[in-house]
């Protein structure tokens, strides 16, 4: 399979945190829309700061596009469009002085698609970015980050204070994104709902480390929740344990490739998460 980036035990700690980004592993496929979930401080955040070198790793590698992502940015982030967790232009700057700056840094933007983005999610052109709102500004930088023709998206938290209507034009943008073309999209959320509808493939983290990364409709084989008293636990297998708690005198155990003749519920991605921050193990 061919990979747009690739991931490669990479390692990052904080002097004085306790916090670890914990040997990561991860494949990224040119078509597909991959999206990362994981509860607040699991290192979603770090990572997507990691792929785009503005942090450096203790140890591990990145490669985008085959090419060392230290050595080669400058190529790189050429191809790349990405939008952070907060708006980083000038807020005194107006969306149509954004476009005038960005067209002498990317040597592939095209000024009328982003026009044609600001007009599709009701961005006036001439009112100062200090007047947006943050889903305003979300919609703004996602419309400078089309608008060079990238190959890659890195997105943190790009649906975020946004409402349905809007949340839902996003994502049915990045599909018509890796539609026909050699593209990849990665996002990073905490709406799931957002993942059910839009991603091919999930990966989780918690605690800086990979818990998993799988096609959506595998995840769905993958895990049971089973829910018991004390009296019952002896029926499942240690092995199988992924995450388990105790509340209000039931056992909640989250299992994984299941053998037992145990018939538990296929659990929504909110229910794994749950899971794990409760009761990972």
């Amino acid at each position: 399979m061919d990979y747009s980036m690739e991931i490669n035990g990479v390692v990052k700690s904080y002097p004085g945190s306790s916090f670890i980004l914990d040997n990561i592993h991860m494949q990224i496929p040119y078509g597909k829309i991959i999206g990362l979930i994981g509860e607040n401080g699991a290192g979603k955040t770090t990572l997507i700061q990691l792929i785009l070198n503005q942090i450096s790793a203790d140890s591990g590698n990145i490669k985008i596009f085959g090419m060392n992502h230290r050595k080669m940015e400058k190529d790189i982030k050429s191809k790349i469009g990405f939008v952070m967790d907060e708006c980083c232009f000038h807020t005194c700057l107006s969306a149509k002085e954004v476009g005038k700056i960005l067209k002498y840094i990317y040597l592939q933007w095209n000024n009328k698609d982003f026009e044609v983005y600001l007009s599709r999610f009701e961005i006036d052109q001439e009112k100062r970015i200090t007047e947006l709102s943050k889903g305003m500004k979300n919609k703004l930088m996602l419309a400078t980050a089309l608008a060079h023709n990238p190959d890659i998206l890195i997105l943190d938290e790009i649906t975020s204070g946004l409402d349905p209507v809007v949340r839902d034009d996003i994502l049915n943008i990045l599909k018509d994104f890796i539609a026909t073309q050699k593209k990849s999209v990665f996002f990073s959320t905490h709406i799931t709902s957002d993942l059910d509808k839009a991603a091919d493939i999930i990966a989780f983290i918690h605690k800086g480390k990979l818990v998993f990364m799988e096609e959506k409709e595998k995840i769905k084989n993958t895990f049971r929740i089973y829910s018991c008293s004390n009296e019952k636990t002896d029926n499942i297998k240690n092995s199988e344990i992924c995450a388990k708690y105790y509340e209000n005198g039931q056992w909640h155990f989250l299992l994984k490739n299941s053998k037992s003749e145990i018939i538990g519920k296929e659990p929504t991605l909110d229910e794994i998460m749950l899971l794990f921050i409760k009761g990972g193990r």
